[in-house]
């Protein structure tokens, strides 16, 4: 692959910028990403406080797109379900997975980590203001970048996430 496609095709404008975020280094949004919000429903209330985020100029570069298996999407029919979100998480450039307390432990999540996976998008987790649970295996698998609460460390996840995506 040429470079000039690998930079389009992952949103950077440089080597230098591809490489810096590569390495978790890079502070800024070079190009809009459209971002899947992967959560467990326990944690929608904070997750509202991840998209206030969006208010920030750092952030505002973000086009929000998340699953919520709170709200049915016309259906109890996992296969379903299972489209409806693999199309979701297609048009996605990064799969952003919050961390909560019991995030771990839900298969829905897992899922959505690895159908990003294997769509070829980046991945990457935040960790919810205050919560103490485990790491999604799925992340630590693939040592995606984990994020704390920090919009400097969120900023630096995403990139890396992207940089990385195959």
């Amino acid at each position: 692959m040429l470079l000039g496609n690998l930079l389009e095709q992952r949103g950077f404008d440089s080597q230098s910028q591809l490489l810096d975020a590569y390495y978790g280094r890079l502070e800024y949004h070079p190009r809009k990403r459209r971002v899947f919000l992967s959560f467990h429903a326990e944690d929608k209330q904070q997750v509202q406080g991840f998209r206030l985020m969006g208010k920030n100029p750092q952030m505002r570069e973000h086009a929000f797109h998340e699953s919520s298996l709170s709200v049915p999407i016309n259906s109890e029919n996992g296969t379903y379900l299972r489209k409806v979100l693999r199309e979701k998480i297609n048009r996605c450039a990064v799969l952003v997975c919050l961390i909560g307390n019991g995030t771990a432990w839900r298969d829905w999540v897992d899922w959505e980590i690895r159908t990003a996976y294997d769509l070829g998008k980046g991945v990457c987790g935040v960790r919810l203001k205050g919560s103490y649970g485990r790491t999604p295996p799925e992340l630590v698998a693939n040592e995606a970048p984990v994020a704390r609460w920090d919009m400097k460390e969120i900023v630096q996840a995403v990139e890396c996430a992207a940089a990385r995506r195959s």
